[in-house]
């Protein structure tokens, strides 16, 4: 039975949420960071939030722990969680778990479920729940409870993140001059102009359009394929149904957008808990990109119908608890700040402070941007959508920003390949890739020597999507071949790989069409 103070009860069931998936994926973070400190890979100097990865706030670099220290980090931090269950004196315990918190995740930026957003919401909701006072009387709680003045700054945080990243994407749909729910399109003018899409007279193809949701699926059914013959059945299914992702695409950005009434939505603020969680399961079953772990914990907070008024919490808060106020205005006002300017689409991370800037573009299979995929294996885990793998998708010898050397290359356990396209870029993307990479038709790295099967099939898929036209994002019957064919190139990938012994560092192989120095440079 959970107790009458709204904001014991969040605690408790949010920490009882963290502490389930520390028991459950701990073990596989420490045999990935294991591996991954000891690697000689550049990326295991650095430490911090997001691919970058960036300093937290913008300004502290956390220190790179060793194993055993990252071992009992992990442990403190659980235990501080445990801790905070009881009833004495919760709140020093949550403060530790904020402080360890900043520790523990930095070290695990380049792991699979960590990497990016996911763990980022944790500091907040601990640092406001230490800053609640009526935790202070959860022995012997009074009745009725104080105003839940914590719970409503936690929802404005988190409701800030969700407007934030909806407006990116409607940014976005302005820039690319198409509904970010539809996808990309192209006007009917030359071929430079329609690349670059800037003449707003040329007329838009309204029919002959294709959806962001199916490139995205595509793309993640690359790099995190489903184990699931029903999961697999069912992405078929959506990618060959362009209105009914459009559907869905229009209703996500809708359920982000609406986070702007979230935190004043009394009594149906429930609501927003349930759609979130199953927003964010949905993905994790159709995309593999896990916010269910440690992120979705943090709805939980509109799990809790409050009766009160935001206003008059934070009034009663400002006359009889200032010195705890305060500090959680304050981190709840830099949030806000950063989500209200874009901060991070526009100049760069301070995480765990962000707008959430994901999935903006809008986009179409067949669109003349830049598409870049890639396949892994997953020798850690045995499957890259699991805890402990290395994300599949930041970083790659083509990027700028996040790039792999040819030694680092040598060094990952996994065999990785990736393929695609750099054609069509627009200016603002020129910096995340090479110079010498740009302006490729076709692109292809690999640490392992690729059968000439596998070489054809990829060849393929860049050619089909980009010489074929907006209107085929449309057509079931090219939609089910290039299906077909994506699921060519990952049996090929699979077969190619379990040929080979088990990987350890090594040369990367000939890996393209022509002697490898020229394939790996897009040649």
């Amino acid at each position: 039975m959970l107790p009458e103070d709204p904001v014991r009860a969040f605690q408790l069931c949010y920490c009882g949420w963290l502490i389930l998936s520390m028991l459950t994926s701990s073990s596989q973070y420490q045999l990935f960071y294991t591996w991954f400190h000891s690697s000689g890979i550049g990326l295991a100097s650095k430490r911090g939030l997001g691919a970058h990865p960036s300093k937290l706030y913008g300004i502290i670099t956390p220190p790179a722990l060793t194993p055993l220290q990252m071992r009992a980090v992990g442990v403190a931090f659980t235990a501080c969680l445990l801790a905070s269950l009881a009833p004495l004196a919760p709140r020093p315990f949550l403060f530790g778990a904020f402080a360890l918190s900043l520790l523990y995740f930095p070290q695990l930026y380049a792991e699979a479920t960590l990497s990016g957003h996911n763990p980022i919401l944790v500091p907040a909701v601990l640092l406001l729940l230490a800053c609640a006072p009526s935790l202070d009387a959860a022995a012997s709680p009074p009745s009725p409870p104080p105003p839940p003045w914590p719970l409503q700054l936690l929802r404005v945080y988190l409701a800030s993140g969700y407007v934030s990243s909806g407006v990116a994407k409607v940014l976005c749909s302005f820039r690319f001059r198409r509904y970010w729910g539809l996808g990309t399109s192209t006007p009917r003018c030359s071929t430079a102009v329609s690349r670059a899409c800037v003449v707003p007279a040329c007329r838009l193809p309204t029919m002959h359009i294709g959806t962001s949701l199916q490139h995205y699926f595509l793309e993640g059914m690359w790099s995190r394929p489903a184990d699931s013959a029903l999961t697999r059945s069912v992405q078929w299914r959506l990618v060959k149904s362009p209105r009914l992702l459009t559907i869905f695409a229009s209703g996500a950005l809708l359920f982000e957008l609406s986070f702007a009434v979230a935190p004043f939505s009394g009594r149906l603020s429930p609501l927003w808990c349930a759609h979130g969680l199953a927003f964010h399961a949905g993905i994790l079953w159709l995309q593999g990109l896990d916010f269910v772990s440690f992120w979705s914990a943090s709805l939980l907070v509109f799990a809790f119908p409050l009766s009160s008024l935001l206003s008059a919490d934070l009034r009663h808060a400002f006359e009889h608890e200032p010195l705890w106020l305060l500090p959680a205005a304050l981190y709840t006002l830099l949030q806000l700040l950063t989500a209200v300017s874009l901060y991070d689409l526009w100049l760069d991370d301070i995480l765990p402070f962000s707008c959430c800037p994901m999935f903006m573009p809008p986009r179409s299979p067949f669109d003349p941007l830049p598409k870049w995929q890639t396949m892994t294996t997953a020798p850690l885990t045995g499957n890259v959508r699991r805890s402990g793998s290395m994300e599949p998708l930041y970083w790659s010898p083509c990027s700028g920003v996040f790039g792999l050397s040819r030694a680092d290359l040598q060094k990952l356990p996994q065999r990785v390949v990736w393929f695609g396209s750099t054609t069509g870029m627009p200016p603002e993307a020129e910096r995340f890739v090479r110079a010498e990479c740009r302006a490729k038709p076709f692109l292809l790295f690999a640490n392992f020597e690729l059968s000439a099967e596998l070489k054809c099939l990829l060849h393929r898929w860049v050619d089909a999507i980009n010489s074929g036209e907006l209107a085929d994002a449309w057509d079931g019957a090219k939609m089910e071949q290039l299906l077909q064919l994506q699921q060519a190139g990952l049996d090929a990938f699979r077969a190619c790989v379990d040929r080979l012994p088990q990987r350890t560092a090594g040369p990367p192989a000939d890996c393209g069409f022509s002697p490898p120095t020229a394939v790996l440079k897009g040649e």
